[in-house]
């Protein structure tokens, strides 16, 4: 079997400036565990999480986008942006970006970091470790 293209790692450090979070439409997914810590670090019941932060898109519960299409967690100010649930953020969120289609291809990953700051600088991820992470997408 050939190695992937980014066997020899990729370098990725979450800088936190909330591009993944928004600008364009999206889903994003989470299990029950995640749903009961985000509704426990917001203080709300998992009912009232549901009802105020969540959507049905493809028959499965997503987080709300707000009307320019950012999650309704991301926090723009003057000093930059940031995840209200950051510590209790989704999976698919803490994985980012180590996704299927952002790895399926050199240029894909070039696409992607051209819009994220965090991507190519930063921590090397070795093979090992985003091997682990892509796992949960097979």
């Amino acid at each position: 079997m050939n190695s992937p293209w980014w066997s020899t790692g990729l370098y990725f450090s979450c800088v936190r400036c909330g591009v993944c979070c928004g600008c364009a439409p999206g889903t994003v997914r989470f299990t029950k565990d995640e749903l009961s810590a985000m509704a426990d670090m917001l203080g709300v019941t998992e009912q009232q999480f549901t009802d105020q932060y969540t959507v049905n898109k493809r028959g499965a519960p997503s987080l709300v986008e707000k009307p320019n299409y950012d999650c309704v967690f991301l926090k723009k100010t003057e000093s930059g942006a940031g995840c209200e649930i950051y510590p209790v953020r989704p999976s698919q969120c803490r994985t980012f970006p180590f996704w299927p289609d952002v790895l399926e291809s050199p240029g894909s990953w070039e696409f992607y970091a051209s819009s994220c700051p965090g991507m190519n600088s930063g921590e090397l991820h070795d093979f090992d470790v985003i091997t682990k992470i892509t796992a949960k997408y097979k």
